[in-house]
């Protein structure tokens, strides 16, 4: 079966940045994808502008990961992430990404603002958020559909090759099935102990320093 190992989101770009591993909504492996997946989104960065960059938020998830985010995040927004007892999850089939743009100094831009929260006016297009904010999003949304990704009009970030949603947008059949990961792919066992200490503290210190993060 075509690409049926997964890779690192940033093999064929070191443009391409990662979401830091203590914000991450699974540490114990790395932000995977497809290799054809990998090659579009080094496209991608060419076609931003010049002083943007692109990080990558979420890719590939196991289907215990989907079940465990499904339940958590419903808590918070009804309808947030595919529901994965209604048919194959998008990021389990190594080609869905969740995205974000940084500026030239590595800093995450707010594609949400004034809102804190990323899944706040999740639609691309929206008149409560900043022009600055919606200039952006539109100029991610074109990068991203000129690799030949396929958007999801419910969430700005989500884009996708060859999965479901992608065939039903280009009129295309499916190309990927879900997937499951090797298991020389995860992290040693103890540095998956050493980044859950990293995510606790990171935790920790933003509930006593009462910060607002994006996440």
């Amino acid at each position: 079966m075509e690409d049926s190992n997964l890779v690192r989101v940033n093999k064929y770009s070191k443009k391409i940045k990662e979401l830091p591993i203590f914000k991450r909504i699974n540490i114990d492996y790395p932000l995977l994808c497809r290799d054809k997946v990998a090659e579009k989104l080094a496209v991608v960065v060419c076609n931003l502008p010049v002083n943007v960059f692109l990080q990558i938020d979420s890719a590939y998830r196991t289907p215990k990961t989907q079940k465990i985010l499904w339940k958590l995040r419903n808590k918070i927004m009804l309808g947030l992430v595919h529901n994965p007892n209604n048919g194959q999850s998008p990021h389990c089939t190594g080609v869905a990404v969740d995205v974000s743009l940084l500026d030239v100094n590595g800093k995450e831009i707010n594609l949400s603002e004034p809102f804190i929260k990323y899944y706040e006016e999740p639609q691309i297009i929206s008149n409560r958020i900043t022009s600055k904010a919606q200039e952006l999003r539109i100029i991610l949304n074109k990068a991203m559909l000129s690799a030949g990704f396929a958007p999801n009009a419910r969430e700005y970030w989500h884009f996708s090759y060859g999965d479901k949603g992608w065939g039903e947008y280009t009129k295309r059949a499916i190309i990927y099935p879900e997937i499951v990961i090797d298991s020389n792919q995860y992290y040693s066992f103890y540095l998956r102990i050493y980044y859950r200490v990293l995510k606790r503290l990171w935790k920790f210190t933003n509930k006593i320093l009462k910060l607002q993060t994006n996440y």
